[in-house]
């Protein structure tokens, strides 16, 4: 009995150190770094600016072919550098640090997400749970991740550096519309023939320093935040994003029957060029249908052929560079328009009719 009530006391201890974080509400303190609307807000977010400024000092320099890096990314990492130039060995710890992270899979969206569990001024700290994360393997491999930003930040001092940059994060953050917010919202949910089912808030989060085009979506708390880097988004509402909160359950619980048919289409197209940060075949499977979704609502909701032309082309290039479903899921997205029936009472025709891989 000794030796079973020390196992359940193990057991216990363990548990209890993996999650060490006391959940508290998150607390949005400058008023001037963030609009609200009805539903919807816009934030110059702290936590995710410290964490993309240690990115682009310690390695992180991606771009997309045939694109400049943002201008106040190219300020950022230059004072930052002026700044840090007497701390050579606090830099090569850093890169260190950040290599080893690399081996472990870890890339700039899991750091994105991972920066909004913490608190949103210096000095950082987690104050949302694990099962909150969107990656959970982010709670071990970054547990000491919020010591090393509150030392970057400090001994960079990036205090003087977001004040540099910080009107360039105003200036972003009132470009959003808040009423084509309102109407998209709207008009999705009326296009996906169903009842709103969340009473989230949605935050958009420019993300200057990041590479163009890439963009993510977080739940914490009662906020669903998008993460938009440049060129990532038109000041609206992400129509892609948002959809990510929907579709993903829906696939998931449908995937299953399907899976023998999926993993085909999956297997296919996961070692090419847009595949990469959707190596398992659910999230390929409802990263392609996300993708087909927000082509088809955005095309009804401009109401433009040029829009339409630009759209449709985007979802021949996807289907090309390996997310190989998106194309047929467009097409099937002509049916369900057809049907009548809400958009989850339809996905399992969807998956039905789709043709087997060739």
């Amino acid at each position: 009995m000794r030796k079973f009530a020390l196992i359940i006391m193990a057991l216990i201890l363990f548990q209890a150190g993996c999650s060490m974080v006391k959940p508290e509400p998150v607390s949005f303190t400058h008023q001037d770094e963030f609009i609200k609307g009805k539903g919807f807000m816009v934030l110059a977010d702290r936590r995710e600016f410290a964490v993309m400024a240690f990115l682009n000092t310690v390695g992180y320099d991606d771009e997309v072919k045939g694109q400049q890096m943002h201008p106040v990314r190219l300020k950022v990492r230059e004072l930052v550098a002026d700044n840090l130039a007497e701390q050579p060995e606090k830099v090569k710890t850093w890169r260190k640090y950040y290599s080893n992270l690399m081996r472990k899979h870890m890339q700039a969206y899991s750091f994105q997400d991972f920066a909004l569990s913490l608190s949103t001024d210096y000095p950082f700290k987690r104050i949302r749970p694990d099962k909150e994360l969107g990656y959970h393997n982010t709670a071990s491999v970054l547990k000491d991740f919020p010591e090393v930003l509150n030392d970057f930040w400090e001994t960079a001092r990036l205090d003087e550096v977001w004040e540099q940059v910080k009107p360039d994060y105003i200036a972003e953050i009132q470009k959003y519309d808040f009423d084509k917010m309102q109407k998209q919202m709207s008009f999705l949910w009326d296009y996906l023939r169903m009842p709103r089912h969340d009473t989230l808030i949605l935050v958009n989060v420019p993300n200057l320093l990041e590479s163009h085009y890439n963009g993510i979506g977080a739940r914490y708390e009662n906020y669903y935040y998008t993460v938009e880097s440049p060129g990532s988004h038109a000041y609206s509402l992400n129509i892609h994003e948002y959809l990510h909160s929907i579709v993903n359950p829906i696939v998931e619980t449908n995937y299953s029957h399907y899976k023998k048919k999926l993993i085909k289409y999956y297997k296919a197209g996961k070692n090419e060029p847009l595949s990469k940060s959707y190596q398992n075949p659910t999230g390929f499977t409802w990263e392609c249908m996300v993708r087909a979704l927000d082509r088809r609502i955005s095309i009804r909701f401009e109401d433009d052929l040029n829009w339409t032309e630009i759209r449709e082309s985007q979802v021949i290039s996807d289907t090309k560079e390996g997310l190989n479903l998106t194309q047929l899921f467009y097409k099937l997205l002509a049916e369900y328009e057809k049907s009548g029936e809400p958009f989850d009472q339809f996905l399992p025709k969807m998956l039905e009719r789709l043709p087997e891989y060739n």
